[in-house]
């Protein structure tokens, strides 16, 4: 349904609204085509084209994401690539923060590679004139993300039979579910727009959850006469109604006096100035906004990761779906170091003010992870007991905060301390599942009387953990449910191999002389039936931070002062073979 009067009184909707709707019934329930109606290609078969090339395929080499999509379509059949294209389009359109020629660039990169060339209707370029709301960070650095999501959804809703398609067309609880429910990356700014464009006469373009909660509460005690329901889509729905009726119009929530009435305090991106959630006042180039510099698998590896670029991957796809990662394996498999770069690639960028690390100790309790009483001086000069929240807690505001943007929290040797103890009963909360207001719990020191707290679905979680150090705590089995756990081995392989022969200039035959007897103790370790495996000797010990001169002194080195000590450790019981793994070595 198309209105004939713009939505939240901003001109752009009008446009966006009538192309959205044209796509979702000329292409999401039929099998037609908004560039070439004469030619369709929204069909499950392009989709599954486009599924095995783009969302099942990611690219995990450097460059732009522009870059990236020409290799990845490179091999796409010519329907397929308009149909990624159409996608493209449902993407940008209600955005404001893109100008209309960014747009235009996007949508052109993709279908110049068509060997029959299609051109945008001139109706296409109007309706990305304008625009509805600001997409945020997310619709730069998590462009990749809802593009995936857009296919996945695109080939789950056209699997429904096509009276269900009909249907969810006239009724946008229906809509709404069929949205919810499909597969694919979480993208709730995404998925919230498609809900918009396609039943605006429903869903505000508001799509941020929080923001939608915040407005819904502040505005419910003066035009929601019966109180707040369980559906804020609904309520907002009928805020929106009684706020038009009272005005004789449409009005913009984010300007004032509106905005002072919901949100006085608008948030703004620290690096960018703009509010999440923006107003179409300005129209802002995305070469105009500072941006995060894009960070990937590709990244990680030319950063120095010895693993495997398809294993890294793997990794993040389970941690992606679990929320909750712990990195284990023996000393020296580059778990710290590894573990802030998959956060980065997690993200989507290289984003530090996403990441936050901390370090567990014996000592670590709740009160210092989530939230307890601290003893502090008042303006006065007396002492006085404040109720602060942990890192925990104030990572998960910050995400909550940005909602559409992966935050994670890196907890360094997290069985060095208690976890269970450290996490008490968040420990719930963390779970994949429980990430909703109807899972949130009573902290045991609450903020007010009232306070239900959960932890937002943009919160991710990574520890790393020595498995080989006995002084350490065993985890729990109530916290090995809640995490996925992966085991790095070490990599003594041939990028290892040709960054050692870079550093090691002047001593051709060392490194294979490394390998082989670092190869050969990690053979003699696995097999002792005391030790094992997760004692084995990584490759960070034999990974020189720069070049070196010497590299047969810097081998002696490092077995002397790294080694040494840690298989005299190993073997306590039996220092002859300890000496004898040494004078092994620097035979």
């Amino acid at each position: 349904m198309t209105r004939t009067s713009p939505t939240l009184a901003r001109a752009g909707s009008i446009l966006v609204e009538k192309t959205a709707a044209q796509i979702l019934q000329q292409c999401l329930i039929e099998d037609g085509s908004i560039l070439t109606p004469d030619r369709g290609v929204w069909t499950l078969k392009n989709l599954e084209e486009l599924h095995r090339d783009y969302v099942d395929a990611p690219d995990m080499s450097a460059g732009t994401f522009g870059e990236k999509l020409v290799g990845q379509l490179s091999n796409t059949s010519d329907p397929a690539r308009q149909l990624f294209a159409e996608l493209y389009i449902l993407n940008v359109l209600p955005l404001d923060n893109f100008k209309q020629k960014t747009k235009l660039g996007y949508i052109n990169g993709v279908l110049d590679g068509l060997h029959q060339p299609v051109e945008l209707p001139a109706a296409i370029a109007d309706a990305f004139s304008g625009g509805v709301f600001n997409g945020g960070r997310a619709s730069s650095s998590r462009r990749w993300a809802q593009l995936s999501f857009l296919v996945d959804f695109a080939e789950y809703f056209k699997s429904r039979p096509v009276e269900t398609r009909r249907e969810a067309a006239n009724k946008p609880e229906m809509m709404r579910r069929l949205v919810l429910d499909s597969p694919g990356h979480r993208e709730p700014a995404q998925r919230h727009a498609l809900m918009y464009m396609f039943h605006p006469e429903y869903f505000l373009p508001i799509v941020s959850s929080d923001q939608r909660q915040l407005l819904r509460d502040k505005l419910a005690p003066d035009y929601l006469p019966s109180g707040a329901s369980d559906d804020l889509d609904a309520d907002l729905r009928a805020i929106d109604d009684a706020v038009v009726a009272e005005n004789g119009g449409a009005v913009d929530y984010y300007k004032e006096p509106w905005r002072a009435r919901w949100n006085p305090k608008v948030k703004k991106d620290a690096k960018s100035g703009a509010t999440t959630e923006g107003t179409a006042e300005e129209e802002i180039e995305e070469d105009d906004v500072p941006e995060a510099k894009p960070y990937s698998v590709a990244d990680i590896v030319s950063d120095g990761a010895f693993h495997p670029a398809d294993r890294l991957q793997q990794i993040l796809k389970r941690w992606e779906k679990k929320k909750n990662l712990v990195l284990q394996g023996a000393p020296g498999t580059g778990k710290t170091w590894l573990a802030k770069r998959l956060a980065y690639a997690l993200i989507g960028s290289a984003s530090p003010e996403a990441v936050r690390a901390v370090q567990f100790h014996p000592n670590t309790s709740y009160e210092d992870f989530v939230r307890g009483w601290r003893p502090t001086a008042g303006s006065d000069g007396a002492g006085q007991l404040v109720l602060n929240d942990g890192p925990l807690l104030r990572h998960a505001e910050q995400a909550r905060l940005q909602p559409d943007i992966p935050h994670v929290i890196v907890i360094e040797e997290i069985n060095r301390g208690n976890p269970a103890q450290a996490f008490g009963g968040v420990l719930t909360l963390i779970e994949s599942t429980k990430r909703s207001p109807k899972d949130a719990l009573t902290l045991a020191y609450p903020g007010s009387e009232t306070e239900q707290y959960y932890l937002p679905e943009n919160l991710f979680i990574i520890g790393t953990m020595n498995i080989a150090d006995r002084s350490l705590a065993l985890v729990d089995f109530a916290l090995r449910r809640r995490f996925c756990f992966e085991t790095l081995e070490p990599a003594f392989t041939a990028q290892w191999a040709d960054l050692l022969n870079k550093r090691l200039p002047n001593n051709p035959d060392l490194v294979t002389n490394i390998k082989t007897k670092i190869g050969s103790l990690n053979a003699q370790i696995s097999d002792d039936s005391a030790l094992g495996t997760a004692f084995q000797i990584g490759h960070s010990f034999l990974t020189p931070a720069e070049t070196e001169s010497n590299g047969v002194e810097w081998f002696r080195g490092v077995v002397e002062s790294e080694i040494a000590p840690l298989l005299a450790e190993y073997w306590f019981d039996s220092s002859d073979t300890a000496d004898a793994a040494v004078s092994a070595l620097l035979a």
